[in-house]
């Protein structure tokens, strides 16, 4: 007993696959051939658990154990907030955030407006942010 499987190529060009046995044959006309893959009985469905959820340098994600039982373990990057309250006016303000990462700086004045300062990151828990003038405010940091 044989099966035919009819692919569309082009307008009026096809293959013909026939499957005997173990044997595979193609029919032309056709310019290029393609590959057929038996895909097999179906496997029992995965189950797939979450592990561990840590907070490292390097985010990433693994898969461990053997199909159909495997474990998703992830490594986030850290995270957080910190508001720095500078009370007394200055041109550069010093942040000790502690967060262990380099992050993102937006500061306002005492009147609730958005400054533009020159942040350079001193450590992973530490910056400094020049101004042109003299103020206080917050620096929000994430």
């Amino acid at each position: 007993m044989s099966n035919s499987v009819e692919v569309t190529k082009t307008p009026n060009r096809y293959i013909t696959v026939t499957q005997k046995k173990n044997v595979s044959i193609v029919e032309a006309p056709a310019e290029q051939v393609i590959e057929v893959h038996d895909p097999g009985v179906a496997g029992p469905p995965n189950v797939l658990a979450v592990g561990t959820v840590d907070v490292g340098p390097t985010p990433s994600v693994t898969i461990t154990g053997v199909a159909p039982n495997q474990t998703i373990n992830f490594v986030l990057s850290p995270g957080g907030t910190y508001v720095h309250n500078q009370a007394v006016s200055s041109n550069t303000w010093v942040v000790t955030h502690n967060m262990g990462f380099f992050p993102s700086v937006s500061v306002v004045d005492s009147g609730g407006n958005m400054v533009i300062g020159d942040v350079t990151y001193i450590s992973e828990d530490q910056i400094s942010i020049a101004f042109s003038a003299y103020f206080g405010g917050k620096a929000y940091l994430s």
